[in-house]
């Protein structure tokens, strides 16, 4: 297995604390291992009215408590993607990006409500049988759609800051549309150095098992029958 650059939720590049409680008013300290949840940044008050008028329950600000339910107090947290290649082990970063890590959790768990197809609201393992729809050769591949939607009915609060990098592969990051807070359901995982996209998407974890990642990347860019993801599993250890 070839093992990241970081190796759990709190070894990313130290941030100066003035300049994050400017962007995100909560301490730099909060860890996904220290025990209580992290801080959530301040909500932007139009993205939530924007989210209620979609109909999500929550406003984009699905709660860390709900998504970590039943789980262990304290610990890394991980998800281990399992897809038709192999599986993906990851490290999710709960202090860095709370907002982003609860709903993934909760999508993967079958807790947090995505709008379907339908139109109606649904509570159940979102990422099980989606596939890995886009990749960029020798940057990285992309899953989150399920069916002809392209967000599941909710819109996620951008969470960024001084030190994000995407100077090598294996980081998991959030997709969207180009346009701020325009993240929900689809992610991504770098397959080398992506420094245009600093600054623009939201960064949740760190993922090992490369040789994976990158055939998944090459099969989605050779076009044909697109790639599985089967399952995400969430443990906390």
């Amino acid at each position: 297995m070839l093992r990241s650059v970081i190796d759990g939720p709190c070894s990313r590049r130290p941030r100066p604390l003035a300049l994050w409680g400017a962007l995100f008013g909560a301490s730099a300290g909060a860890c996904a291992g220290a025990g209580a949840p992290p801080s959530l940044p301040p909500p932007v008050p139009d993205l939530v009215a924007a989210n209620e008028a979609l109909g999500d329950p929550y406003g984009g600000r699905f709660p860390i408590e709900e998504a970590l339910a039943g789980l262990p107090s304290e610990g890394e947290l991980r998800a281990t993607l399992l897809t038709d290649e192999g599986e993906i082990h990851c490290t999710l970063d709960l202090g860095h990006a709370p907002l982003t890590v609860a709903s993934f959790v909760g999508l993967a768990r079958g807790l947090r409500p995505f709008q379907g197809d339908d139109g109606a609201w649904h509570t159940e393992p979102f990422y099980d049988g989606v596939p890995w729809h886009r990749a960029e050769e020798g940057q990285f591949v992309q899953t989150g759609r399920r069916g002809k939607q392209a967000t599941g009915g909710f819109l996620l609060q951008d969470e960024l800051s001084y030190g994000d990098s995407f100077d090598r592969a294996g980081v998991l990051a959030m997709g969207n549309t180009g346009l701020e807070h325009s993240g929900s359901t689809q992610f991504f995982i770098t397959t080398g150095p992506a420094s245009h996209l600093e600054g623009a998407h939201t960064i949740f974890g760190q993922c090992d098992d490369e040789a994976v990642v990158r055939s998944l990347e090459r099969r989605v860019a050779r076009g044909g029958p697109q790639p599985m993801l089967q399952h995400v599993e969430i443990t906390r250890e």
